[in-house]
């Protein structure tokens, strides 16, 4: 019962927060922004996320998962709302970092009360599985997104998505209680824990291409006549989709690190089929490949960090795990920037994604697990 009011909670959450993925790149180009500014503007939820994700795991532990689920739906409707009555980059930026707080927050405190559910043997594909909702979200929101705002639907979509973001709300509070967790005693400091750094290096370097892809895929491919250039959103979270509760049954028999250079050789090669794609065709191929790899990024990343967290400390520990993805995504969003500024580009930005994650391998191979779980704090 408790998981299946997440994963309803989590659909109605998370299909209408990827809207603004599709649409508002659009919508400020018509405002007349530039590709760069366009970028950082999709980068401030990033940027958001990266500042709060260490505070946020913090907050899950201390008041407790139900709670924190129940207070991410509703600050996640209130800035769709504010996505759908504003206009403007300022106002855009704000409300994007407000709307990336939230899933960051929905996030965190979903994982961690689906781990309290799931048997030790099979958390990180039970995790990971309720993760698949979010990659649902993912493939059709910022497709309808653009499809809506090409049929001269415009910020309107976005009060749409904030009325059903709101049914979440009403969902998450028929969660169970009994299986909520908080720490007794307040936490006197953040942490981030050396036995994490394996974890969170993984997901930083591969997140990086997540970061370039949210700033300048939909315009890119919309200038190279693509009509939705949100389709490599759909394929990459359709074939994540797909392949999630395998890849995680997979780090599940033979641990995470046997995952590693597979997930990475595989994204690096959606990563430059996507920088030379000029047709739908082509897109979509390179967002199979993206898919396929993403599809093992997060057990891989869940895996290492499951070795070496308690139940007491989940909470913090996905926090640090929030931190390195966003963390590459805003670096991500940075490069976008940046490739954009200097002239080459998004093919520049995102070769250098296909590249920079191979640097991690070693480190994160080498690294060992602990012989029990660490000691909460």
């Amino acid at each position: 019962m408790a998981y299946a009011v997440l994963v309803v909670s989590s659909l109605l959450f998370d299909f209408p927060s990827n809207l603004p993925i599709g649409a508002l790149p659009l919508a400020l180009s018509d405002d007349g922004a530039s590709h760069s500014i366009v970028a950082l503007v999709m980068g401030s939820g990033m940027f958001a996320a990266l500042i709060f994700s260490l505070p946020l795991g913090d907050l899950v532990d201390r008041f407790g998962r139900r709670a924190t689920i129940l207070a991410a739906a509703v600050l996640g409707t209130v800035s769709l709302l504010g996505l759908a009555v504003t206009h403007g980059e300022a106002w855009s930026t704000t409300l994007m970092g407000l709307r990336s707080i939230a899933l960051v927050l929905f996030m965190t405190a979903e994982f961690a009360y689906a781990a309290e559910l799931a048997s030790e043997k099979r958390a990180v594909s039970d995790v990971a599985t309720l993760g698949m909702i979010g990659n649902l979200g993912f493939a059709t929101g910022p497709a309808l997104g653009v499809f809506l705002w090409q049929h001269g639907i415009g910020r309107v979509q976005f009060g749409w998505g904030a009325a059903v973001a709101g049914l979440a709300v009403v969902a998450v509070s028929f969660l169970p209680s009994r299986y909520d967790v908080r720490r007794a005693a307040p936490r006197r400091r953040l942490e981030l824990r050396a036995a994490w750094l394996p974890s969170c290096t993984f997901a930083f370097a591969a997140m990086l291409q997540g970061g370039v892809n949210v700033s300048l895929a939909v315009l890119v491919f919309e200038q190279r006549g693509i009509g939705n250039g949100a389709a490599i959103f759909a394929a990459s979270a359709a074939t994540t989709f797909a392949l999630r509760y395998p890849a995680g049954r997979l780090a599940d028999r033979f641990g995470p690190r046997a995952l590693v250079l597979p997930t990475v050789l595989l994204q690096g090669v959606g990563c430059l089929l996507a920088a030379q794609a000029h047709s739908l065709g082509a897109v979509i191929v390179a967002g199979v490949f993206l898919g396929v790899g993403w599809a093992a990024v997060v057990p891989v990343a869940l895996g290492l960090l499951f070795e070496v967290s308690t139940s007491e400390t989940r909470g913090a520990a996905m926090g640090a795990y929030n931190l390195a993805f966003n963390g590459g995504a805003a670096t991500g969003a940075i490069l976008a920037a940046a490739a954009e500024a200097l002239g080459p580009g998004y093919p520049l930005a995102i070769a250098i994604c296909a590249i920079a994650p191979l640097a991690v391998v070693p480190y994160v191979i080498r690294s060992r697990a602990a012989l029990r779980p660490m000691t909460s704090s």
